[in-house]
């Protein structure tokens, strides 16, 4: 069985390892002792703080193999970036070009640096062990952190958004970041995505060029990367595009990679979830699988089960109230797992 929980210290270890197993791409989980150490105690220091409005708090949770007693993934949630410096993006958009005399009227894709998620929640880091890949781990872990967010509202924006990881290779080689990145940086793709995860990100607006890129001046595999999601994302990006977020023009500034965004209140988890007692019944074999959550801010837990809704609460069965570590009437909040297969 799978359970996620909030970060501990204890976790570092485990931490360390997923984010040298996730590889090149991850800014948000570096492979970086000190900087995951950081991420824990602002986790922690976010979940014990009192919270009427979104600011720079960033939550971390882990996955955990209950059978094994060991942490097999982890996702986050900012609460708002750009609250210590600007958070670009490219948007792509159209510059027009035209002379009546000629008869010519052209339309140009450009991608124009901005910062239109400043203020904005964001989802980050879900990286899973690659043994625990499968579509029930990967949704458990995706779909509780919008749980958290139904539950505690005021801490997070009405818009939310996650950026999906672009086109690299294994040796760390981006043809978006070889054909435009590298001539400002200075540096190959790997180093620039490893600096943008440890380092103070000041130094994107000192060394991006500011004026519009006309895509089709750059190759042609750079071009073909512009928005596309790297072949490892595609679970991840399936269940985000499940639960109601779209792709708007937005790409990552190092790899081209999409954002994806929705209003947070129309999300398919956070629409259907309700809260009420937890009952203990048996599940017939028509029951459906739910996400089930239970305790609160720092004791937040989330599991999967089957279950069945009655009008007294949501039915579930002994084994998952241990799981949950909760007894017959505890106040729980569930969600109907839809998987990305659904669609």
């Amino acid at each position: 069985m799978y359970l996620v929980r909030p970060a501990d210290f204890a976790d570092l270890p485990a931490l360390e390892r997923l984010a040298k197993q996730a590889g090149i791409g991850f800014t948000n989980l570096p492979a970086n002792r000190e900087r995951l150490n950081d991420k824990i105690a602002t986790s922690k220091r976010s979940l014990q703080a009192d919270i009427i409005q979104p600011g720079d708090e960033s939550y971390l949770f882990v996955l955990m193999d209950t059978r094994h007693n060991k942490v097999v993934g982890c996702c986050g949630i900012d609460a708002m970036v750009g609250t210590d410096a600007p958070f670009y993006s490219y948007r792509i958009d159209e510059v027009v070009h035209a002379s009546p005399q000629l008869q010519i009227h052209n339309r140009i894709p450009a991608l124009f640096l901005c910062h239109d998620y400043n203020g904005t929640s964001r989802l980050i880091a879900l990286v899973v062990d690659k043994a625990h890949q499968n579509t029930l781990a990967v949704s458990l872990l995706s779909k509780a952190r919008l749980l958290f967010i139904a539950r505690y509202p005021q801490r997070f924006t009405k818009r939310l958004f996650a950026e999906l990881r672009g086109e690299s290779d294994k040796q760390g080689h981006s043809p978006f970041w070889d054909a435009l990145g590298k001539h400002f940086f200075s540096m190959d793709f790997k180093k620039a995505d490893y600096l943008s995860g440890v380092s103070n990100k000041h130094f994107i607006a000192d060394l991006m060029p500011r004026y519009p890129i006309y895509v089709p001046t750059l190759p042609e595999n750079a071009q073909e990367t512009i928005g596309v999601i790297h072949e490892d994302s595609s679970q991840s990006a399936d269940i985000l595009l499940n639960e109601g977020f779209e792709f708007r023009g937005y790409v990552d500034i190092f790899d081209a990679g999409p954002s994806v965004e929705a209003q947070t209140h129309s999300l398919h988890t956070i629409v259907n979830q309700q809260t009420g007692k937890a009952l203990s019944i048996n599940p017939t074999q028509q029951a459906k699988q739910y996400l089930i959550a239970t305790g609160h801010l720092e004791h937040f837990h989330v599991t999967v089960s089957t279950a069945e809704p009655q009008s007294a609460g949501l039915g579930v069965d002994h084994a998952t109230l241990e799981q949950l570590d909760i007894k017959v009437g505890s106040r729980i909040q569930w969600s109907a797992l839809s998987l990305a297969t659904d669609k």
